[in-house]
Formats: structure tokens, C-alpha cells, sequence
């Protein structure tokens, strides 16, 4: 039962994904329906991977050990619709500031004051006033990759420069040495590494890949696609079995592989629902709120754990599930009033 109940939410998404597919006569790749697709199944999963070990099971380990590619795929579509921005968008810079920091800021702000007003119900006095202003870590790496593509940008205005591969080769550069600052002075268990995300922030440069070179990914993909379904659905099981066996290995295990690993599955996954076009309510409106399921998710958990330490763990998570749903629809709700009326 367990196992069932774990399923729910992963089961009810995938299938409202499928059902919202129809074949494309003119075949797209990333398009808004695509990624908000993508986003919805990916914060449903990303979710998995937080349970206290109480409320673990081997089902939901299962499914949150594919959390990492998730937060990939959310770096990936972010660059992607910066750089697509950038170059559609001759004002996209003039206003990028005020437009970044309202759309990333105040849903963290939201749920940091439902977060604050929900612990001081549960543990009154006890709780910490740094909940209001602490930001998280995936709005840090964004920005911190903001400021960077920001810099860039103007760098590029100002200097003239006409060649995408440089500007694009000082971006990826930027996130590599992000990446790699991070991880190589940490160690395996380091709570640093593991939360600065040193390996997922690798979805910024294939975000970046992807738009500058869309026509020819596009064509790779639908070109032999079964034969290439096959092949990388192999490598993703090959790979996924030598990541179980040298994950501890440093450097060439434990990050190397990890990032080739997560680049493999992406691309099966690409091979997977390229041709198809995407789009119904319940995708647009998961989508619409999967900001808010990633920034709340934690805190319900958490809180959760402390009100319901009895329930099983199948029942623990549906329920997890439920109510972070209901709070970051709510959240959502607020935010995007601030959000229409701060936005340039």
C-alpha cells in the first residue's frame, strides 16, 4: 500500500502529460507547452527526493534518485529562455534586473512568510526569525548565473562583439569554474557540495548549447530516432549501473559521471517526446505553480513530520504532497499580483 500510495502523484502527472499529447505536423523542441511539461512532471519528482528516512521507501527512493536530472532540466530551460530573450528582446537587458529579481524574489518572499506564520504555530517562540529573509539555494545559483550572463551581455554590447561561440564559450566557462570552485576543495559527504549543486548547474550550458544550436539538435533527434531511442536508452541503464558502482570514486566517479550520466538521460528524454506537442490544464496549471511547489515543499515535510510522526509512509507522502500543492497554489496566487504589477 506503501508503494501504491507513492506512486500517486508521480503516475497521476506522467499520465496528465501523455494525455495532453498530440502529434506535431511541424515538428518544435522547447516551445512554452513543451517546457511547462517538463516543468510540471520534474517539481512533482523533485519532491521525492526530500522524505525524512522514517517516511522512505524503496519506491520513493527510486523515483528521487532521478531529482538531480529535475533541477538539471530547470537550469537547462532557465539559460534557454535567457538567451532566447537576449536575442529576441533589444530591451530584454534594459529591464533584466527589475524583471529577475521580481520573479525570483517575491515567491520566496511569499513562502518564507507562510513558512514563518505556519512554524509559529506549530513551535511558537521557538521559531527562527532568519525564515523571513532566508533565500534559497536554487534562486542563489540563478542569480549568481544572472549576474554573470548580465555581465557578459553588456560586456558584449559595449566591446561589439559579433561572435556568438565567445560569448557563449565565457558563459560556459563561467558555470565550469563555478562548478568545479565548488567541488574540488569539498569532499563527498561535504553538505556544501551537495547543496551548492555543483553538477546540476551543468543544465545552464546545455541550455545555452541548445538554443545556439537548435536546428541541428532538432534535426539529430528526429532523424533515426528509433534506432537512437534504443542506443541511449541503453546508455542510460549502462551508465546508471557504473554510477552505482564508482559514485564514490573522486572526481572521475562521483562528478564526471554524474554529469555525463544526467546529460545521457536528458538527451533519451528529448528522443522520447520530440514530434509531440503538449498542453492541457492540469500541465499548465502545474506548471504555473511548480516555483512555489520547489520553494514550499521542504517546509510542509518538515512540518508534517512533526505533527503526523504516525503516519505510514505511503500516507506521509500523499499527504506531503497534497497540502504543498494547496499552500503553493495559494502562494502563487499572491505573488503574481505583486509580480504583473512590478515587472517592467
Amino acid at each position: 500500500m506503501d508503494y501504491l500510495l507513492t506512486l500517486i502523484p508521480v503516475v497521476f502527472v506522467l499520465l496528465a502529460g501523455a494525455s495532453s499529447t498530440k502529434k506535431e505536423t511541424d515538428v518544435t523542441l522547447f516551445s512554452k507547452n513543451y517546457t511547462n511539461a517538463l516543468k510540471s512532471i520534474c517539481c512533482i519528482i523533485v519532491v521525492m527526493v526530500h522524505f525524512p528516512p522514517l517516511f522512505q521507501n524503496r519506491v520513493q527512493d527510486l523515483i528521487g534518485s532521478f531529482a538531480y536530472v529535475c533541477v538539471t532540466l530547470f537550469f537547462m530551460i532557465s539559460s534557454y529562455g535567457m538567451e532566447l530573450s537576449v536575442e529576441k528582446n533589444p530591451d530584454y537587458l534594459r529591464h533584466f534586473w527589475r524583471n529577475r529579481l521580481v520573479s525570483l524574489l517575491i515567491p520566496c518572499a511569499i513562502v518564507n512568510l507562510f513558512a514563518y506564520a505556519a512554524s509559529m504555530l506549530i513551535k511558537g517562540s521557538d521559531t527562527p526569525a532568519d525564515i523571513l529573509w532566508t533565500i534559497n539555494t536554487y534562486v542563489l545559483i540563478l542569480l549568481e548565473y544572472c549576474m554573470w550572463f548580465y555581465c557578459i551581455q553588456l560586456m558584449r554590447r559595449k566591446l561589439n562583439i559579433t561572435k556568438h561561440w565567445i560569448v557563449d564559450g565565457l558563459l560556459i566557462a563561467g558555470v565550469v569554474a563555478s562548478s568545479l570552485f565548488l567541488y574540488l576543495p569539498g569532499k563527498s559527504d561535504d553538505i556544501g557540495v551537495a547543496m551548492g549543486w555543483c553538477y546540476e548547474r551543468y543544465g545552464l550550458i546545455w541550455g545555452i548549447l541548445l538554443y545556439r544550436f537548435m536546428p541541428r539538435i532538432k534535426g539529430w533527434l528526429t532523424g533515426h530516432r528509433g534506432t537512437k531511442l534504443i542506443l541511449f536508452m541503453v546508455l542510460s541503464m549502462l551508465l546508471s549501473l557504473t554510477y552505482l558502482k564508482y559514485k564514490a570514486v573522486y572526481f572521475y566517479g562521483e562528478y564526471l559521471l554524474k554529469i555525463i550520466l544526467g546529460f545521457v538521460i536528458i538527451v533519451f528524454l528529448l528522443l522520447v517526446t520530440i514530434g509531440r506537442e503538449y498542453g492541457n490544464r492540469i500541465i499548465i496549471y502545474l506548471s504555473a505553480i511548480s516555483f512555489e511547489v520547489y520553494l514550499i515543499h521542504g517546509f510542509v515535510i518538515g512540518s508534517l513530520e512533526v505533527l503526523a510522526p504516525e503516519l505510514s509512509s505511503g500516507k506521509f507522502i500523499i499527504l506531503a504532497y497534497a497540502i504543498t500543492v494547496i499552500f503553493a497554489d495559494v502562494a502563487h496566487r499572491i505573488s503574481k499580483i505583486f509580480v504583473r504589477r512590478l515587472r517592467a
